[in-house]
């Protein structure tokens, strides 16, 4: 005999995208949580004097000798003829690539010290694997450290708006009457501003001298505290669904508390439909903060975000010249993507309704 949880299983793994989408969230979410291993350089260190760094060409043969991956080191020259800055590379130094190098102490995983990284170069030599941004920091090093914000911002956001949602929601279905009026009034007035004014004028009410933690976790809630009203109508209706279904009312003409009768016969019912919803919110999220940060009123400098690192990008001609700065968004793009892939799949696998 087949359990329900072994057809749910069997349903989300015929989910090809949803596979997919699993496995992209599990390296996305590797790769910040050992950032500092990975990334070469840490999270603000630059070097101004080389602004908007190409990618580092990687070479094996130096002097028609094979000595392993290394790269040349360079220094910005004004060129007078063209009146631009040029790059003068060094090619008499090779700076190999160390794998398993000493490199800039952290705290792995804020608790454990340590300096090893996954690969460096030795200095004065840098090395910008996806390029660097104005301030020469490197852009592989801070998408890695950006994604802590972008990827983490929305589950703590659904954490906090969807309990709330829940509880407005089902008080509202469940009880009706002038509860229910009181409580759908407030959410169609959360609802009627327009969501993206609502967030910009919101966020520009933070104050100034904020700590990066403390913005994060006020831009966190500012989020939550909109997405929760469109939530709470939805959890509304399913719960006056619900309420009139034969066993709730056998469950009350028993005389089960209310309580009783919310969480044990009607809350789970909703559950997989509430994580399915949840799963695919996140994305909007992630493109909130992305969109706070990237207009100044979200994560500032020196803390990184996806949003935040595409602000150099906002200017053409700067991009034409150098398009990694687009990379942020390709990171975005992908997250978006993967929650909406492993969202579906979640779906399909709690669908009763699909064949196995």
């Amino acid at each position: 005999m087949v359990s329900t949880n072994q057809k749910i299983l069997k349903r989300f793994f015929k989910h090809k995208l949803a596979i997919m989408g699993l496995a992209m969230l599990a390296v996305m979410y590797f790769s910040i949580l050992f950032a500092e291993f990975l990334a070469p350089y840490g999270e603000a260190s630059a070097d101004r004097a080389k602004p908007y760094a190409s990618p580092s060409r990687i070479h094996f043969m130096h002097q028609g000798k094979f000595i392993g991956p290394f790269i040349y080191d360079y220094k910005e020259e004004f060129d007078n003829t063209n009146l631009t800055n040029k790059k003068v590379y060094n090619l008499d130094m090779a700076y190999p690539i160390r794998f398993f190098s000493h490199g800039e102490p952290y705290k792995l995983v804020g608790l454990i010290p340590s300096d090893i990284h996954l690969f460096t170069v030795e200095a004065p030599a840098r090395m910008y694997l996806w390029g660097g941004d104005l301030q020469g920091r490197d852009v592989f090093s801070r998408i890695l450290f950006g994604g802590r914000v972008s990827l983490t911002i929305g589950i703590i956001a659904i954490a906090i708006s969807y309990p709330i949602g829940l509880l407005m929601g089902g008080i509202a279905g469940y009880f009706g009457g002038l509860t229910d009026t009181i409580i759908m009034r407030l959410v169609e007035a959360i609802i009627t501003f327009p969501s993206l004014y609502l967030l910009l004028t919101l966020s520009a009410t933070l104050p100034q001298g904020l700590t990066s933690f403390q913005r994060y976790l006020l831009i966190t809630v500012i989020l939550a505290f909109i997405g929760w009203a469109g939530q709470a109508r939805i959890y509304r209706g399913q719960v006056l669904s619900l309420k009139q279904m034969e066993y709730v009312e056998a469950a009350r003409a028993v005389g089960a508390p209310h309580l009783q009768i919310i969480v044990k016969h009607i809350l789970p019912q909703m559950s997989s439909w509430i994580i399915v919803s949840a799963t695919i919110s996140i994305p909007a999220y992630t493109l909130g903060e992305a969109a706070l940060s990237f207009l100044s009123l979200g994560i500032q400098d020196p803390q990184a975000s996806w949003g935040l690192m595409l602000q150099e990008a906002r200017n053409i001609s700067v991009l034409q010249s150098k398009p990694w700065l687009l990379i942020p968004g390709f990171a975005i793009v992908i997250s978006v993507f993967a929650f909406s892939f492993f969202g579906d799949g979640l779906r399909d696998a709690f669908d009763a309704k699909k064949k196995i």
